[in-house]
């Protein structure tokens, strides 16, 4: 290992997260050199390369286990997705990412033909006994935290495919429209979902509101429709009006 790189690992595992900025900045290198390096890392398993920079491979990981996240508020999230279920239609091919509130998605999607894109094994799992539906996973590694597949495999799947309707879900919205999610494992395979889905709803209930969280996933303008529990607070309100986007309160 180059005496720069060991200096960029370091420097990644004290700090969690830098930028590629930042990184060519401090060692007086082209961003394009820095890129290299990162890479190269991340080959070998010793950072994970996020939007824009890196993270190490402690810090990616922080999110909630599933079965945590599914214990939480559960009826609300079961609510909430039933509006979202109105728009599958035959044919479909819809993208559930490896949220419990997907998992609430799956569970409730009705047995008609179409096609259902998911890196969840809880959402296989909830698609078995419906035959109509066919179900596609992505593959790539296994994670047992988040019962999950990620990382590139899962990724370039992702950026082959076309999605009608890409189903997410996020840790917290601020008051300026901004999605976060608490850990880069989830938000980059999410991302490469986003990208690749035409209609985007996001299902979020009323606790996700004014919140941030450790990962910036996206913008809410990148959102077609927003589920969830409860009128929005004005801010966001607002916010939704101004970029069309089309709240759903159960």
């Amino acid at each position: 290992m180059q005496k720069r790189e060991e200096m960029i690992l370091q420097r990644i595992n004290t700090l969690g997260n830098v930028s590629v900025a930042a990184l060519a900045a401090d060692f007086s290198v082209s961003v394009e050199t820095i890129r290299r390096d990162l890479n190269s890392l991340a080959q070998r398993g010793l950072i994970y390369r996020t939007h824009g920079g890196a993270a190490g491979v402690k810090a990616r990981d922080i999110g909630r286990s599933f079965q945590t996240r599914q214990r939480t508020n559960a009826e609300i999230k079961r609510m909430i997705t039933l509006n979202a279920i109105d728009y599958v239609f035959e044919g479909s091919v819809i993208g559930l990412d490896a949220s419990s509130t997907s998992w609430h998605f799956a569970q409730q999607i009705p047995d008609i033909p179409c096609t259902v894109v998911t890196n969840s094994m809880h959402n296989i799992t909830a698609l078995v006994n419906k035959p109509n539906i066919r179900t596609i996973a992505t593959g790539g590694v296994y994670s047992s935290k988040y019962d999950a597949f990620y990382g590139p495999l899962s990724e370039k799947l992702l950026e082959r495919l076309h999605i009608d309707i890409g189903i997410f879900s996020c840790t917290g919205i601020d008051s300026q429209g901004k999605i976060w999610e608490s850990n880069e494992v989830n938000a980059s395979l999410k991302r490469k979902m986003l990208d690749a889905s035409g209609q985007k709803i996001l299902i979020a209930d009323s606790s996700k509101f004014e919140k941030k969280n450790l990962i910036l996933l996206g913008e809410l303008s990148q959102m077609d429709v927003i589920s969830t529990d409860k009128p929005l607070p004005y801010e966001l309100e607002k916010y939704c009006h101004e970029y069309d986007i089309l709240v759903l309160t159960a």
